[in-house]
Protein backbone atom coordinates (compact mmCIF):
# COMPACT_ATOMS: atom_id res chain seq x y z
CA UNK A 1 0.00 0.00 0.00
CA UNK A 2 1.23 3.42 -0.34
CA UNK A 3 0.03 6.76 -0.30
CA UNK A 4 0.65 9.68 -2.52
CA UNK A 5 0.47 13.18 -1.12
CA UNK A 6 0.60 16.33 -3.50
CA UNK A 7 1.21 19.82 -2.94
CA UNK A 8 -1.03 22.55 -4.74
CA UNK A 9 0.87 26.64 -4.30
CA UNK A 10 -0.99 29.17 -4.72
CA UNK A 11 0.96 31.67 -6.24
CA UNK A 12 -1.04 34.46 -5.63
CA UNK A 13 -1.50 33.79 -2.40
CA UNK A 14 2.11 33.63 -1.68
CA UNK A 15 2.77 36.91 -3.50
CA UNK A 16 0.19 38.58 -1.73
CA UNK A 17 2.24 37.13 1.69
CA UNK A 18 5.67 38.57 0.65
CA UNK A 19 4.68 41.86 -0.43
CA UNK A 20 2.87 42.08 3.53
CA UNK A 21 6.52 40.71 4.45
CA UNK A 22 8.42 43.13 2.37
CA UNK A 23 6.49 45.86 3.54
CA UNK A 24 6.90 45.05 7.14
CA UNK A 25 10.73 44.51 7.09
CA UNK A 26 10.91 47.53 4.99
CA UNK A 27 9.42 49.42 8.15
CA UNK A 28 11.65 47.82 10.50
CA UNK A 29 14.38 49.00 8.61
CA UNK A 30 13.56 52.41 8.54
CA UNK A 31 12.03 52.25 12.15
CA UNK A 32 14.99 51.19 13.61
CA UNK A 33 16.90 54.19 11.88
CA UNK A 34 14.81 56.70 13.03
CA UNK A 35 14.57 55.32 16.94
CA UNK A 36 18.11 54.48 16.83
CA UNK A 37 19.11 57.86 15.47
CA UNK A 38 18.85 59.94 18.69
CA UNK A 39 21.38 57.51 20.64
CA UNK A 40 24.12 58.13 18.14
CA UNK A 41 26.91 60.23 19.53
CA UNK A 42 28.20 63.16 17.62
CA UNK A 43 31.08 64.89 17.85
CA UNK A 44 31.33 68.52 19.82
CA UNK A 45 30.32 71.60 17.67
CA UNK A 46 34.60 72.78 16.84
CA UNK A 47 34.87 69.52 14.69
CA UNK A 48 34.83 69.33 11.23
CA UNK A 49 32.96 65.92 10.37
CA UNK A 50 30.38 66.50 13.08
CA UNK A 51 27.09 64.68 12.89
CA UNK A 52 28.98 62.44 9.95
CA UNK A 53 28.57 59.22 12.16
CA UNK A 54 24.69 60.19 12.32
CA UNK A 55 24.38 60.43 9.21
CA UNK A 56 26.03 57.58 7.78
CA UNK A 57 22.97 54.81 8.01
CA UNK A 58 22.45 52.85 5.50
CA UNK A 59 20.13 49.41 4.67
CA UNK A 60 21.90 47.31 2.97
CA UNK A 61 20.09 44.79 2.28
CA UNK A 62 16.39 43.65 4.06
CA UNK A 63 17.25 43.53 7.74
CA UNK A 64 21.11 44.52 7.62
CA UNK A 65 22.06 48.11 8.41
CA UNK A 66 25.11 49.32 8.67
CA UNK A 67 26.89 52.78 9.37
CA UNK A 68 29.28 53.58 7.21
CA UNK A 69 31.34 56.24 8.74
CA UNK A 70 34.85 54.94 8.77
CA UNK A 71 34.72 55.67 12.57
CA UNK A 72 31.52 53.97 13.16
CA UNK A 73 32.64 50.52 14.58
CA UNK A 74 34.96 52.06 17.17
CA UNK A 75 32.55 54.43 18.63
CA UNK A 76 29.84 50.99 18.80
CA UNK A 77 31.80 49.30 20.93
CA UNK A 78 34.39 52.24 22.50
CA UNK A 79 33.74 52.79 26.04
CA UNK A 80 33.78 55.84 26.20
CA UNK A 81 32.28 58.76 27.18
CA UNK A 82 30.08 60.28 24.30
CA UNK A 83 28.29 62.87 26.36
CA UNK A 84 29.03 66.38 26.80
CA UNK A 85 31.98 67.74 27.41
CA UNK A 86 33.67 64.56 25.69
CA UNK A 87 30.83 65.02 22.67
CA UNK A 88 28.32 67.12 21.47
CA UNK A 89 25.32 64.88 21.90
CA UNK A 90 23.79 63.91 25.53
CA UNK A 91 21.91 60.86 24.74
CA UNK A 92 24.70 59.58 22.60
CA UNK A 93 26.11 56.07 23.60
CA UNK A 94 27.97 53.06 22.70
CA UNK A 95 25.87 50.29 21.39
CA UNK A 96 23.06 52.61 20.54
CA UNK A 97 21.26 49.81 18.30
CA UNK A 98 20.59 47.40 21.58
CA UNK A 99 19.63 50.49 23.77
CA UNK A 100 17.37 51.41 21.33
CA UNK A 101 15.62 47.58 21.07
CA UNK A 102 15.27 47.78 24.97
CA UNK A 103 13.36 51.37 24.23
CA UNK A 104 11.24 50.52 21.50
CA UNK A 105 11.17 47.03 20.27
CA UNK A 106 7.76 45.94 21.23
CA UNK A 107 6.64 48.66 19.46
CA UNK A 108 8.12 47.92 16.09
CA UNK A 109 7.09 44.67 16.45
CA UNK A 110 3.06 45.39 16.97
CA UNK A 111 3.29 47.47 14.27
CA UNK A 112 5.84 45.29 11.83
CA UNK A 113 2.79 42.28 12.55
CA UNK A 114 -0.03 44.21 11.55
CA UNK A 115 1.75 45.25 8.30
CA UNK A 116 2.36 41.68 7.44
CA UNK A 117 -1.18 40.73 8.81
CA UNK A 118 -1.24 39.17 12.26
CA UNK A 119 -0.52 39.86 15.43
CA UNK A 120 2.63 40.64 18.38
CA UNK A 121 2.70 38.26 21.20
Amino acid sequence: MSIKVGLVLNKGAMNRHKKQLDKAQDYIDSECIRLMTPYVPVARDEFKGRGRLRNSAKVLSPGKIVYTAPFARSDYYAVKDHKPPHGGNPEGRRLWFEYMKLRHAAQILRKAAAIAGGKAE
